[in-house]
């Protein structure tokens, strides 16, 4: 039920006032499920899967990134648009793997996606390729779109600013909060190496910006 709460918050509220287990004949219990300990596993650890997770947090990525252009560039809602999709060489085959569902999400044409490795020959002649839009997402993935009946080169210069700015203001920010008195002596060790990753991970993205606008 707790589980179910983000997805039917009223009914399951409702339910949860049902329950024998409510106060005050149980003062241990809250009074709403909203409160409620998130259910715990007894005897045993629940194993995190990094990999699974870093695959996840790659495929979201595209799909928001192309989803976000698509807005952005009022894209007609039913044409389906070619990409050539570039991504670590260890995540290859799990998006050529994902296709059907990024096809799905993302409104892409199934016959005219290419999903290759970086630093391959196939993604040097995408980004080399001056009519290509470029779309920076997570963990180094880049996805170029040809321009051809999508955008104009002046909104197109004007994305990549905006974009340039965001991201900008976040190195910015996580700088600030890195080199802040303190932070990396106190903070856990963990946290201190996400901070620092995630660091890594947005200069990457701005240089890739640049280059694209560079490109223009």
């Amino acid at each position: 039920m707790r589980v179910l709460h983000p997805y039917m918050p009223f009914v399951t509220e409702a339910l949860w006032h049902q329950l024998p287990r409510q106060p005050p004949a149980d003062p241990s219990t809250p009074h709403s499920i909203s409160l409620a300990d998130w259910p715990m596993l007894e005897g045993e650890t629940l194993v995190w899967d990094d990999e699974s997770e870093a695959q996840f947090e790659v495929f979201q990525s595209l799909v928001k990134s192309i989803r976000n252009a698509r807005a952005e560039f009022n894209v007609e809602q039913g044409k389906k648009i070619p990409a050539t999709i570039v991504v670590a060489e260890g995540m290859v085959d799990m998006v050529r793997d994902e296709i059907a569902s990024i096809v799905l999400l993302a409104r892409m044409d199934p016959e005219g996606i290419t999903v290759v490795g970086a630093g391959s020959a196939e993604a040097e002649a995408a980004r080399g390729e001056a009519d290509n839009v470029q779309l920076v997402g997570e963990g180094g993935t880049e996805i170029y779109i040809p321009k051809a009946g999508l955008v104009d080169a002046e909104k197109e210069k004007a994305r990549l600013t905006k974009q340039a700015e965001k991201l900008e203001k976040e190195i910015e920010k996580l700088s600030k909060r890195l080199n802040g008195k303190g932070f990396a002596d106190k903070a856990p060790a963990e946290v201190v190496d996400k901070a620092r990753q995630e660091l890594s991970d947005l200069e990457e993205q701005a240089e890739k910006v640049r280059e694209a606008q560079m490109a223009l």
